[in-house]
Order: C-alpha cells, then sequence, then structure tokens
C-alpha cells in the first residue's frame, strides 16, 4: 500500500485500496472533526478527492498556493506603507 493510503473490505468481500488523503490545513472548514477524515476513493483516482460524508476538495499545486499567498501577503504590505505615507 502507498504512504497514507489505507485498505478496506470492498462489497465482493476483497480488500480495496483507499486514497487516505486528508484534505490541506488552509481548505478545512469550520468543523474540525468533519474536515479532517481521509479521502475514500480508491487510491490513484482522478478528479476530486472525496471523505466519508461526501465533501469533496481538490489538491491545487503547491507552487499555486505559494503565488497565491505572496500575492496576497505584497498587496497587504502597500497597503500598510500607503497607510503610513498618507498619515504623515
Amino acid at each position: 500500500m502507498g504512504m497514507g493510503a489505507v485498505s478496506t473490505g470492498g462489497a465482493d468481500g476483497a480488500d480495496v485500496e483507499l486514497c487516505g488523503r486528508c484534505r490541506p490545513k488552509w481548505l478545512e472548514t469550520a468543523s474540525l472533526v468533519v474536515s479532517r477524515l481521509p479521502c475514500v476513493r480508491p487510491a490513484g483516482h482522478e478528479g476530486p478527492h472525496e471523505d466519508a460524508v461526501w465533501q469533496t476538495w481538490v489538491e491545487l499545486p503547491p507552487g499555486l498556493v505559494y503565488a497565491v499567498a505572496v500575492t496576497c501577503v505584497a498587496a497587504k504590505i502597500r497597503r500598510a506603507f500607503a497607510d503610513a505615507e498618507a498619515d504623515r
């Protein structure tokens, strides 16, 4: 089994390897217990992950997440300096 994957009995009694991925911390919803449930789709599946209560999520490329974070921080810093200049 792959890292993070779990195995469970399938409908026909055979073991089925599950994905087991959990949503990233920044995607966790208000109900922390529910948002930490692992993906129950088969290992190696395509498309969004899905937990045991049918909530889905998509893993974004780390480069995209980093680029968005840097853009948001840069905008916040620009506003902070603009506000400081306006106060002079």
